[in-house]
């Protein structure tokens, strides 16, 4: 009896899986299109930078510039100063991959720069008193 039972819920399982696998490659809604093929390019192009930066690899994240956007993000020294990693690690591909001045020029990314978060060089105001004890 119990074995009939296993057979039953196994069958069951693998006639769930199959209609979910079948419905995978279906869209929910006609209206749904593509991506352009541009954009699929600067989406691709963005995820590989974005996923540099996250890595703490500025080098090769700088390498997905184009040389005036290399430019700006390193001020001309060549490398990327800590205000700028902290801007660069706080975007989202999501936001730029929406950003119209994002684009490629070359194969390489152009507009990341200009759509940098303005994040606080100094200690905010709210910081805690260090000369009060720590113990009471």
């Amino acid at each position: 009896m119990r074995k009939r039972w296993f057979e039953l819920s196994l069958a069951g399982m693998v006639l769930l899986a199959a209609s979910l696998i079948s419905c995978t490659g279906r869209r929910s809604d006609p209206g749904d299109q593509a991506l352009a093929p541009g954009k699929e390019k600067v989406i691709e192009a963005l995820t590989l930078f974005v996923e540099s930066v996250q890595g703490d690899r500025f080098d090769k994240a700088l390498s997905y510039l184009t040389l005036i956007e290399k430019r700006k993000m390193t001020e001309g020294t060549g490398m990327v100063p800590p205000l700028v990693q902290r801007q660069l690690k706080a975007l989202r591909l999501s936001t730029l991959a929406n950003k119209p001045g994002v684009r490629l020029a070359g194969g390489k990314l152009e507009g990341i720069h200009d759509n940098l978060p303005a994040l606080n060089a100094t200690p905010s105001k709210r910081t805690a008193n260090t000369d009060a004890p720590l113990i009471p």
